[in-house]
């Protein structure tokens, strides 16, 4: 950090400098790197979003959900809901208001009959 002296910190703006580059050309390999990173994460960032949301996914946790609900499996249900809800795509807005509407239904019918027992 910098120097100190008597009690006084010193504070330099080249403290959190490690090498400067002796060359233009390895100061500008040094700038393509980063670049290089930060598009590298960026693109990374995209990827993992398109990757969230699956319709298809969305659908089979929905149908199961479906399924368990017929078959007086609430817990279950509500678990298929939940992931179907974390997979469909935002832009689906009935869907998603479909998917929130029955794992609202699905939640108080579970704790009405968890205090029921």
């Amino acid at each position: 950090m910098g120097s100190v002296e008597r009690g006084k910190i010193h504070w330099s703006v080249y403290d959190g400098v490690k090498i400067i580059a002796a060359t233009p050309e390895a100061l500008m390999s040094e700038i393509d790197s980063a670049i290089s990173n930060l598009e590298y994460t960026r693109a990374t960032a995209t990827l993992d979003a398109e990757q969230l949301h699956d319709a298809r996914t969305a659908d089979e946790s929905y149908r199961a959900g479906c399924a368990a609900l017929a078959g007086g499996k609430l817990d279950e249900a509500l678990r298929c809901f939940n992931v179907s809800i974390s997979k469909c795509p935002p832009d689906k807005t009935a869907a998603v208001a479909k998917l929130r509407s029955l794992i609202s239904l699905t939640s108080q019918h579970l704790q009405s009959s968890s205090s029921a027992n």
